[in-house]
This record gives structure tokens, sequence and C-alpha cells, in this order.
């Protein structure tokens, strides 16, 4: 057992461990361990770098709040711990593997489109959900993104420049009724279980916002295929956001992040 990764584990909460194993991929961001305990099979996710620690905080926060405010399908949260060095967060595993991973492994087109119908309509769940009252604010989500936008090209490394984020000021879209979204709805933040996206994972970017950027992300891997486009937007029930829409969140905003 690798002692490093379970240090600060609690048994009173995991009981004791039987195996522990890896994803296929690691996040960027942090690292994740699948634990096999006899209380349950559990991910355990431990962040080392800044912004990293903060975002896994927020994401424990996100995740107690989405737990006792909404039934949608998420982990269920078990324990964080903060510490000078790390940040770590234990959740339950559910079933299933990455979109991505679901899409390598299809061998028709078929079989491709009923996952991103699938994927349409979980996300169409998701923006139909009443947003807890916690995550509503005076600012809109877009406005409180352009301000994080230009902290994190001042202190980090991101894709995004300067020039980019001025153009992104000043060219905003016009404003759409804000939802709960996502806030990272790629492709490796959904799960796939008997051939359908079913849930949701990796929830820091959680918020009451701008849906077209849920939209953007969700589509960002199949724009040079029209039929995995328009099964998407069947399974969500409502007409692509426009190719400018698109551009300015994944090309732009999203270079931020």
């Amino acid at each position: 057992m690798n002692k490093q990764i379970i240090k600060g584990l609690d048994i009173k909460i995991t009981g004791e461990i039987l195996a522990q194993s890896s994803p296929k991929r690691q996040g960027g961001t942090s690292f994740t361990t699948f634990l096999q305990t006899e209380k349950g099979d559990l991910v355990w996710k431990v962040a080392t770098e800044l912004p990293y620690r903060e975002w896994l905080k927020k994401e424990a926060e996100l995740m107690v709040l989405l737990n006792q405010e909404t039934e949608l399908p998420i982990p269920l949260f078990k324990h964080f711990q903060e510490q000078q060095e790390k940040n770590s967060l234990l959740m339950s595993k559910l079933e299933g593997v990455p979109l991505r991973e679901a899409l390598h492994e299809a061998n028709t087109i078929d079989e491709k489109r009923t996952l991103f119908f699938s994927f349409g309509n979980l996300l169409k769940l998701l923006h139909s959900t009443r947003s807890p009252e916690a995550l509503l604010t005076e600012k809109t989500w877009l406005e409180k993104q352009l301000q994080t936008a230009t902290y994190n090209v001042m202190h980090y490394e991101v894709d995004g420049n300067e020039e980019l984020l001025t153009y992104l000021k000043f060219n905003q879209p016009k404003p759409v009724p804000q939802t709960l979204i996502h806030g990272d709805c790629t492709i490796d933040n959904v799960l796939v279980k008997d051939g359908k996206v079913y849930a949701f994972i990796d929830l820091a970017g959680v918020a009451y916002g701008d849906p077209r950027y849920d939209l953007a992300l969700a589509t960002r891997s199949i724009q040079s295929n029209p039929l995995l486009v328009e099964a998407f937007y069947e399974g969500y029930d409502s007409t692509p956001i426009s190719i400018e829409e698109f551009k300015y969140f994944d090309g732009g905003l999203y270079e931020f992040f």
C-alpha cells in the first residue's frame, strides 16, 4: 500500500483499505486514487499546488451543498482535509468510465450518437435544476469569470494572454438567463454506464452561470462531426449555440482556467 497516498485518511471513515488503483488518465490539477474499502469504493483526490488546492476545497464545499439541496447524479461527499502543503477530498466512487474512454471503446457511429444524446440529456437536467440560493450573486457569472481571468493571467501560467482577455471584455455575448452550470463540462468530467452518460464528476466549477459555457465545452471535441453535434443537441432539446458563442467560451474564456 502506498503510504504517501493514504497518509491522513481516517480509518473510521474508510474502514480497512483493501486495495487501491489509479485511473487511466490523471487530471492536471490533482492526483486521484481509487480505494476499495470495507465500507465501499471511494475516490481520494489530493492537490498540492496553487490554485489547485483552493479548487479542491471549493469542490468539497460544492459537493456538500449539491448533495444536500439537489438530486443530481454526483459523488457523495465523505471527508475533506486541509493541510499546509496539500488539500485532500474523499468521496464515493461512482460506477462507469469517463465519456472520453467510452468513446474510444465505441465501435459504431450509432453508439457514439447515443453517448452524445445522453450527454445532452444529462446536461439539460443540470441546467433545469434549481440552483441553491448560496450560489446566487449580484454580479453575473461572466463578470466574475473575467475578473478571475484577469488575476489568473497575472499570477499563473495560462493558455490565454492579455490581448485575448481584452477582446473578451469588450466583445461579451448578449446575456442569456443564467442556470446552474457544471463549469468544466468536458468529456473527461462525465461518466458513462450501460452505454449512456449518467453522472457528473469534478465539480469545482459548479456555479449559477452562463449555460453556453457548458454547451461549448461539452461539444468542443466533436465540432468537426456534425452528426454527433446534432445528437447532443437533440438530447439537450435545443438549437446549437452560435459559432461566435462557441468560440467566445471555448477558444476564449476557457483559455484562462
